[in-house]
């Protein structure tokens, strides 16, 4: 369990690199089936989820850091993985990814950051024009089609493909906090949530 002062413990720091390996192959697998997704942030869920804030930002950061080297302009979207990981602390502790339909549910909230804040990040770093992602791929024939604004072409495409992003995104960690063992989820700072019949348990732990 993690301590009271904000340490990570010894099992979230083995999980942290669990996490970032998975955000790594969830977008390299998004890279070279041409999706029209991100899949990067499974892993910043799922160890926030469990483990709380800083092994999640953790885990963020690095992942972005790490993207950048192939793709520096992936740096300047760090803070959006930052908060999904703070965001998803908050929802685990609402126990939101116990349930299904909230947690699809929750995809929203992560698109509205994702998609929503990404699409300003967007703005700004390609300087006031479309950037070279995935969203260009529909935020210019909006513009060119239907003669919108480019930020607001911009803001449509981003979102409208972080909705669908994060509802896949939340649903493999709706079935990755489904299939790991209660034993391991008991030793995990927020993992007790998780565990079906918690008092059950912890009597036959005795």
């Amino acid at each position: 369990m993690a301590n009271q002062k904000g340490k990570i413990d010894k099992l979230s720091l083995f999980l942290i690199p669990i996490g970032i390996a998975v955000n790594f192959i969830g977008g390299q697998i998004a890279i070279l089936l041409k999706l029209p997704l991100y899949l990067d942030a499974i892993g910043t869920i799922v160890v926030a989820a469990l483990c709380g804030y800083w092994p999640g930002i953790v885990v963020g950061l690095v992942s972005n850091i790490l993207n950048a080297i192939s793709s520096p302009t992936t740096l300047f979207y760090a803070p959006l993985n930052m908060a999904f990981a703070v965001v998803a602390v908050i929802l685990s502790k609402r126990k939101w990814f116990k349930n299904f339909f909230k947690t699809v549910l929750s995809a929203l909230f992560f698109a509205l950051i994702g998609g929503g804040i990404g699409a300003c990040i967007t703005w700004l770093v390609y300087g006031f024009d479309f950037g070279s992602g995935v969203s260009a791929m529909f935020s210019i024939p909006l513009h060119q089609t239907l003669g919108l604004p480019k930020f607001v072409a911009q803001f449509i495409a981003e979102t409208s493909i972080d909705v669908l992003d994060k509802v896949i995104t939340v649903i493999a960690v709706f079935g990755v906090l489904k299939a790991i063992p209660m034993r391991f989820l008991a030793k995990l700072p927020l993992g007790r949530i998780y565990i079906k019949d918690a008092e059950m348990y912890e009597d036959d732990e005795d």
